[in-house]
């Protein structure tokens, strides 16, 4: 519900804050007064085109706020999205423009871009006026509008036809994945079998190469090795020409074996000798071991290098070192094992499509009926709602059409297009005269039969409709007399679920209002600005005088007035 409205320096405004109660507000006035500046203001809240020529003159900028109470969680959820903070269900929403043509949004005290309010704005209002927002002119709610009229009948069926879509598209996405991998991988099938084939027959061991480089080595240079393990052996422990080290070492320890009985500093020395002693005869023992080994193989040799070309080769083939290789191959082989079923998985999916996607025409097929049955009933309501707002003439149909697509799901022979919703395409087409065609809602071009018309839709759908303010813009264009007071006891009837302004110039729907206010044009001085008055008592009955007589006021029209609003209490009142 929209609380209040401030403008400031917009067009004739100077200072202007409005407070707008529950039910039927109405706005009044003589022509010219400003009566449409106030609905240009709350365009601008909703996010429709600023522009430099609302300032008003010798003022910088020209700015609006709205303060707005509301219970709906899809605001909830692009306040979240764009980082607003909640208070306590309220909504306090401004727009500013500068003579420089920057306009500046917030919501809740934080800049936004427009598109924002464009957002909150069409699930806060509707405007209905020539030319003005209307959500229900636009075929894209027409569907949802007739589910929300149907929803007793038709929620089951819709969840069925939804949840059935969504598995419809997952297992054809899952059969898509499938057949491309199916596909890429017959590609590759044979590259991935020789390649496992040879990397099997290498019989490759991690860091062979590297072992098998040692052992080149070795034999490459077994000479070396061998008069470098002899010349240490003789050196260490047996020399037949020249006593060896371990000779000299001996005779050591048992020359100083005859002093340690009367010379015992020596006794730790003797001690630490022997010990060398021995571990130097270990050391020689496995150098006599090691040069026993030694043994220049041309053979062997032959078969490591042939063996180390194999391993380079698969290296240098696949860029990878050994451990990479076994890896590549691990992979290799439970990529085949993965998909050596694909064939079949695609099969078995592909039944179950089938039988997703006859289940998933059924109970479409199932909801396109239900749909119809809703249509011809909000048919026949809105030819007696307008009929009652002086539309004698009209004719409404819902049309529900269906669109082929060769790769939709089959109905009566034909493929059609599917989505979560449904197959049908709904939208609202009328006639206002006898003899001419049906065309939809957006071609109408009078305002107040665009006005009417959505007021008898507003009367039908007012119990399921989460839009909590209405604004009519002349809604009594053309009308008079029982017809205006026909649209004004809809708009009262509309009232008691939703907020309405009604800007009108009928009487009749003035004094069906609960809470008047009066647009007035005033001047002083070399200024002229436009002026809100909150009216009730004597002055709301002078306003609907004026409206019935003119701008002069009999005792007749006092009286009349007097009556209109008895009556109008009376029609409140049931």
């Amino acid at each position: 519900m929209l609380l209040n409205l401030s403008i400031r320096d917009y067009a004739l405004i100077d200072n202007l804050s409005i407070s707008f109660g529950p039910g039927l507000n109405i706005l009044t006035g003589e022509t010219g007064a400003g009566k449409s500046i106030i609905i240009d203001a709350v365009n601008l809240i909703i996010g429709e085109r600023a522009s430099t020529d609302f300032i008003r003159t010798g003022s910088e900028s020209a700015s609006v706020e709205a303060v707005f109470d509301y219970k709906n969680p899809a605001i909830e959820d692009i306040l979240t999205e764009y980082g607003i903070d909640a208070e306590d269900d309220t909504l306090i929403i401004s727009r500013e423009v500068n003579k420089e043509g920057r306009s500046f949004a917030r919501v809740n005290g934080r800049l936004v871009p427009v598109g924002v309010l464009k957002k909150i704005g069409k699930l806060l209002i509707d405007i209905h006026g020539q030319h003005e927002h209307q959500a229900l002119l636009d075929s894209k709610n027409h569907l949802n509008i007739l589910d929300s009229l149907g929803s007793k009948i038709i929620s089951d069926s819709k969840e069925k036809v939804s949840e059935l879509y969504k598995k419809y598209r997952q297992i054809n996405s899952r059969i898509s994945t499938l057949e491309k991998k199916y596909l890429d991988f017959s590609k590759q099938q044979e590259i991935l079998k020789f390649e496992i084939d040879e990397l099997d027959k290498a019989q490759l061991l991690p860091d062979e190469d590297i072992l098998l480089e040692e052992e080149k080595k070795v034999i490459e240079n077994a000479e070396k090795i061998f008069s470098a393990l002899e010349f240490a052996y003789t050196t260490l422990y047996q020399n037949y020409e020249i006593p060896s080290i371990n000779d000299n070492l001996s005779k050591v320890i048992d020359s100083l074996e005859d002093i340690k009985g009367f010379y015992k500093p020596i006794e730790n020395i003797l001690e630490s000798l022997k010990n060398i002693l021995y571990e130097l005869e270990d050391i020689s023992f496995t150098i006599r071991e090691l040069k026993d080994s030694v043994d220049f193989d041309a053979e062997k040799l032959n078969t490591i290098n042939e063996r180390l070309e194999l391993i380079n080769r698969l290296k240098l083939k696949y860029g990878k070192t050994i451990p990479e290789l076994l890896d590549y191959k691990a992979n290799a082989i439970a990529e085949l094992d993965n998909v050596i079923n694909t064939g079949d998985e695609i099969k078995e999916l592909k039944i179950e499509y089938e039988q997703i996607k006859k289940s998933l025409a059924e109970n479409a097929l199932e909801l396109s009926e239900k749909r119809k049955v809703v249509a011809e009933k909000l048919e026949q309501d809105i030819l007696k709602e307008l009929s009652d707002l002086g539309m004698k003439n009209v004719n409404f149909k819902v049309h529900m059409g269906l669109t082929e697509d060769p790769k939709g799901i089959e109905i009566d022979g034909k493929k059609i297009s599917v989505s979560e919703d449904g197959i049908d395409n709904v939208e609202f087409l009328i006639s206002t005269n006898y003899g001419e065609p049906l065309k939809p809602l957006a071609k109408i071009i009078s305002g107040g039969e665009s006005s009417r018309i959505m007021l008898a839709l507003k009367s039908i759908i007012a119990e399921v409709d989460n839009i909590s303010c209405m604004i009519f813009d002349e809604i009594d264009a053309g009308i008079g007399g029982r017809t205006a007071q026909a649209v004004g006891e809809k708009l009262s009837k509309i009232s008691r679920t939703h907020q309405i302004l009604c800007v009108t110039h009928s009487p009749q729907i003035a004094s069906l209002g609960d809470t008047h206010f009066l647009i007035k044009k005033e001047s002083t001085g070399d200024t002229t600005v436009t002026k809100v008055y909150k009216i009730d008592g004597d002055k709301r009955v002078d306003e609907l005088a004026r409206m019935l007589g003119g701008a002069k006021i009999t005792d007749n029209t006092i009286a009349h007035a007097k009556e209109m609003l008895a009556m109008a209490k009376k029609i409140k009142g049931n």
